[in-house]
């Protein structure tokens, strides 16, 4: 029954508009542990028990993955074979370790396209389709994850979020389509169950924002949640018209974008002390991340979710602190098409290897997707990390309300920018004149002004439009 009402609150979160407009008026008058249910109660408590105790965390480790690699083998054609291949007809999950994972090959995309349904451990019925967006030249990716996977995922990112004070009781603010699905004329809406107001990204007048402000104070909200780049949109948009909520913004939520240091100083700037629950997660489930308190920028793995690996050129794991890698996740939360050693195209740098002593725990920093990387590429082919030249002081972006990076030829960049109301052409060239010096020549920059920065079907705004494929090139300096 437990799972019944798992795929149900799945289904709400994730259903048509319709479902949910049906529905809400019904769930939001249940109190949050009927709403949230059982299973994300326990799982809350798994988590905050290994938080505190290495030793759990360790444990809980490998029985996720010895219980993955049991189903995978017993249930999918295509990880049996895999499985069998590298140890044998005689293997057995229950003495399976984390050194006997790295004997398994590093599986992409294209194995798992090839392999189809032959990669399913349960049937197709327990399943849901996802497709990603593609971009950067990559084409869109097909999937299935488990239909009673709500409450597991949810129970990890309200763990982060309750760092800044967010809890199942708490209003939120979110932006993240470009318009409201079903209701394009609409610019914002409010639903009951989830307690969430949801504003589209899309124009984002001045008139907007001061509707955005009057829902915000009349619903007491007090956390933003959503893409960073729209957060900082609506955040130049409240400097614009000299406004910020009547109650103190308490916490941002940013999600499925990298937040920058200039945007967490612009957003800082507007709307004073507030606190930014950041992590890191995939579509496919195969790992997450949270940044470590006080340590912008430093993520740290949770051993919960997945078994995470940060490996170098040549498959072997990234031992030296400092050293770069890309990130390969073994997913624990969806398991009914196993996600085993997969390369999720991300990049890291070591900062602490995991260890039964850490309780596994993988710490990593510039951590770079590559669906949107931060990387622009110099003349000479290395790869140039976007934040380490991007002021953080919110001065040097006076009289700008929007700017974009462009590249698709090494060591040419274009800055694109829209000015303000009080903006002038000296404004772009202040920021034009910093990255040059920031840069010290590896790149050469261009300023174009634009009417518009474009944005994905989803309303995201890449901070970098990279066209280069970033594989293709060395490692990261700046």
């Amino acid at each position: 029954m437990t799972k019944i009402f798992d795929v149900l609150r799945g289904l709400y979160v994730r259903g048509p508009r319709v479902l949910r407009a049906a529905a809400s008026p019904l769930a939001a008058l249940l109190p949050p542990g009927m709403k949230f249910g059982r299973t994300y109660a326990d799982w809350r408590a798994r988590i905050d028990r290994a938080a505190h105790d290495p030793q759990f965390a360790h444990e809980q480790h490998i029985a996720s993955l010895r219980a993955l690699l049991a189903k995978a083998h017993r249930g999918s054609p295509f990880y049996r074979a895999m499985i069998d291949d590298a140890f044998g007809a005689g293997f057995d999950a229950a003495s399976f370790t984390l050194d006997d994972l790295r004997r398994l090959p590093v599986i992409d995309k294209r194995c798992l396209l090839q392999a189809g349904e032959a990669a399913f451990a349960v049937p197709r019925g327990q399943l849901d389709r996802v497709v990603t967006n593609g971009s950067n030249a990559e084409q869109p990716f097909a999937f299935f994850l488990d239909k009673d996977r709500s409450p597991r995922e949810m129970s990890f990112v309200y763990d982060v979020w309750s760092r800044a004070g967010y809890c199942e009781r708490s209003a939120r603010a979110s932006l993240l389509g470009f318009r409201l699905p079903g209701n394009e004329a609409a610019t914002h809406t409010w639903d009951p169950a989830l307690r969430e107001l949801r504003l589209a990204v899309y124009p984002m007048t001045t008139e907007d924002v001061v509707t955005y402000l009057d829902e915000i104070d009349r619903r007491q909200i007090r956390f933003i949640r959503g893409y960073p780049s729209a957060i900082e949109l609506l955040c130049r948009g409240m400097r614009r018209i000299g406004r910020t909520p009547k109650l103190s913004i308490r916490g941002i939520l940013p999600i499925s974008e990298p937040l920058h240091d200039h945007q967490r100083a612009l957003i800082s700037d507007v709307l004073g002390d507030v606190s930014f629950a950041v992590f890191y997660g995939l579509s496919e489930k195969v790992a997450f991340a949270a940044e470590v308190p006080g340590e912008n920028g430093l993520y740290e793995f949770n051993p919960l979710y997945g078994v995470t690996e940060l490996l170098d050129n040549d498959g072997r794991p990234v031992t030296e602190v400092g050293a770069e890698g890309r990130i390969v996740g073994t997913g624990f939360l969806s398991t009914g098409m196993p996600f085993i050693r997969y390369d999720t195209g991300d990049f890291g740098t070591l900062v602490e290897r995991p260890t039964p002593q850490n309780g596994q725990r993988l710490r990593i920093r510039a951590l770079a997707p590559r669906r949107k990387p931060h990387f622009l590429i110099s003349a000479c082919g290395q790869r140039i990390v976007s934040v380490n030249m991007t002021p953080k002081d919110p001065a040097l972006f006076h009289g700008i309300a929007e700017f974009q990076y462009y590249q698709d030829t090494p060591g040419e960049v274009a800055i694109r920018y829209i000015l303000d109301r009080e903006g002038s052409l000296a404004d772009i060239e202040r920021l034009h004149a910093y990255l040059s010096q920031q840069c010290r020549g590896s790149l050469n920059f261009r300023h174009e002004a634009v009417s518009r920065i474009a944005c994905g079907s989803g309303g995201k705004r890449a901070f970098i439009d990279q066209r280069l494929d970033v594989l293709r090139y060395g490692s990261s300096h700046g």
